[in-house]
């Protein structure tokens, strides 16, 4: 009997490794696993903060263009405009244009009003520069 005793103590041990090292299999496919959809759910958070600054950032971009789009509408940015790229003008002005200036350059205006010289003045030039630095008008 005692041969019977000792074999099934033997299959009984045998057992135990097996039953161990198929558990390590199965926590180490679930570990592998979880640490993997742990990485891609780090990864999907990354991109999709980045989708949303992205977002914002156009969102702004859309809110700016809708600014100009209002502006633009206006009567007074259409002259501003009209007077600056076509060099356009209203009746009884006169056009001056600066050399090494940008024609989109707009955040300032020159106006030119010009007076006739009075009709009876026949002076040289020179006679009015002299008048000019003489005379205490």
């Amino acid at each position: 009997m005692r041969s019977h005793q000792t074999a099934g103590s033997i299959v009984a041990k045998a057992k135990w490794p097996l039953f161990l090292m198929a558990n390590l299999a199965v926590l180490l496919i679930v570990g592998v696993a979880t640490v993997r959809e742990s990485y891609r759910s780090w990864t999907l958070d990354g991109e999709i903060k980045n989708l949303e600054s992205k977002a914002q950032a156009l969102e702004g971009r859309k809110m700016q263009l809708s600014e100009l789009a209002d502006k633009m509408q206006e009567p007074s940015f259409v002259e501003k405009e009209a007077r600056a790229k076509l060099g356009l003008q209203k009746p009884g002005e006169h056009v001056v244009v600066l050399e090494g200036m940008g024609a989109t350059s707009t955040s300032w205006q020159v106006s030119v009003v010009a007076t006739p010289p009075p009709a009876s003045d026949t002076m040289s030039n020179p006679e009015r520069w002299w008048r000019y630095f003489t005379d205490a008008n």
